[in-house]
């Protein structure tokens, strides 16, 4: 159904989905469709459509089109231009177009980190950051990230005691004769924090949902992410079944397996269909997986091959649901809430090495007039924020204002690709109320988890 006003034209190839999304506006708006399905081509065309419409004119210059690479910048720029050059060959008089061929080579047609590159090279007194930074290159940024973070844990061990929450951490997460995985986990945990635009906040609110008084929705919170792992688990573990009950199925294939794989097949669907509801469920469940004895296949008829390939399957199936039962699914949800109290303290001392070390980390940097891709995201995210900004409201600043007053509207390409950080600094450069934000993607192709 076509809505109101958006009238495709006659011999048009585009579906009527793909022409609602090329002329509708006045409104935030989300193109959502797989990969393959034309999403970037509908965001070309709405882009000259806008820009060659000289009824209601919107000079190129006027849109912020964000893509995630800079070789899509520039084929979106290449492509821009030749659909004006094909315009202006139809209308030759139009000065209109013109000038759009004119202005698309100081477009802001470009990736994110440009575009943020270009909002902290403009207002760089506003965080107070020397105006002669650069990039650092991984390298750089690698070697400078362990040299921090090896003197501050060495000024941990030096500082705590043994029975402090330090030191058990370090036991924790730390082998005889290394703290390697307790550098990976502060480490990762830090990249992680860096996707949200208050970081620290997030970190501690991470570690306050071990507290006793946390309250037992949050703290079985984490039962419920373990339960959305495990069910992703099952998935694979229903495909290996059915993989085997085919093979039973070919010619020469083990027939004789096929009752046994069945039964099996089932029961992980009603795992699955527990895992879809409660932890309680899918463990009253996971505490009746068994398997019973494959029955023996006698005769020529039988191909050893695909007998092999088929308890190898089986073999797989097995070692993944008992394995999970014995590591997940012997505690009961009790025993889980009582665990998650008792290490409150380590997660909570983890979360401060994490905020302490991403402190002297870019202070390290600041020093050296380095930045990062993420100080890039951080720093025109501060810009852009208002100071009375806070984790539950972000107000625009003045230069967000400044940006919301250039772009009519703000297009993004690979939309499932953002994280909370750069969705934050688009919100606040785009116009509040109907919205004026255009994006695709394909969100179950998502990279990002929030």
């Amino acid at each position: 159904m076509m809505a109101a006003g958006v009238t495709k034209p006659q011999g048009s190839t585009w579906t009527d989905d793909q022409w609602r999304a090329i002329a509708e506006g006045g409104s935030d708006l989300l193109v959502a469709a797989a990969a393959g399905s034309g999403k970037t081509a509908v965001l070309v065309e709405r882009i000259i459509r806008r820009i060659s419409d000289e009824q209601r004119p919107v000079d190129v210059d006027r849109l912020l089109v964000a893509t995630f690479t800079k070789a899509a910048a520039a084929e979106m720029k290449h492509r821009i231009r030749e659909a004006l050059e094909n315009e202006l060959y139809k209308q030759p008089g139009s000065e209109h177009l013109r000038r759009q061929l004119a202005l698309v080579h100081r477009a802001s047609i470009t990736t994110l980190h440009s575009f943020c590159l270009e909002v902290v090279r403009r207002y760089f007194e506003l965080v107070n950051l020397d105006p002669g930074f650069r990039m650092a290159n991984d390298t750089e940024s690698e070697l400078l990230r362990q040299e921090v973070l090896e003197e501050l844990l060495e000024e941990a061990y030096a500082s705590s005691g043994e029975q402090d929450a330090f030191w058990q951490l370090a036991d924790w997460f730390s082998g005889e004769r290394s703290d390697a995985d307790l550098v990976h986990l502060i480490l990762d945990l830090y990249e992680f924090s860096r996707s949200h635009p208050w970081p620290d906040v997030w970190l501690r609110e991470m570690a306050a949902q071990f507290a006793p008084d946390s309250g037992a929705d949050k703290r079985l919170g984490w039962l419920d992410s373990l339960r959305q792992d495990v069910a992703l688990e099952l998935e694979g573990v229903s495909a290996l079944v059915e993989q085997a009950l085919e093979l039973c199925g070919v010619s020469g294939g083990p027939q004789p397996y096929a009752q046994t794989l069945q039964e099996e097949l089932e029961m992980v669907q009603r795992l699955r269909l527990a895992a879809a509801q409660s932890w309680e469920l899918l463990r009253e469940q996971m505490q009746q997986v068994g398997f019973g004895t494959l029955k023996a296949c006698r005769g020529d008829q039988y191909d050893k091959q695909l007998q092999q390939q088929a308890k190898a399957l089986r073999d797989q199936v097995k070692k993944t649901l008992l394995s999970l039962q014995e590591e997940l699914f012997v505690r009961t949800t009790q025993q889980y809430g009582a665990e998650l109290q008792s290490i409150h303290p380590l997660m909570t001392k983890l979360a401060e090495l994490v905020i302490t070390f991403a402190e002297r980390y870019r202070q390290e940097k600041a020093a050296r007039g380095l930045l990062d891709f993420s100080d890039l995201e951080h720093y025109c995210l501060q810009i852009l924020r208002a100071p009375e900004s806070t984790p539950e409201e972000a107000i625009p600043s003045a230069a967000a204002l400044e940006y919301q007053a250039q772009f009519e509207e703000v297009l993004l390409d690979e939309y499932q690709d953002t994280n909370m950080v750069q969705e934050s600094i688009v919100t606040l450069i785009a116009r509040s109320g109907p919205g004026n934000r255009f994006m695709v993607g394909d969100v179950k192709q998502s990279i990002v988890r929030p």
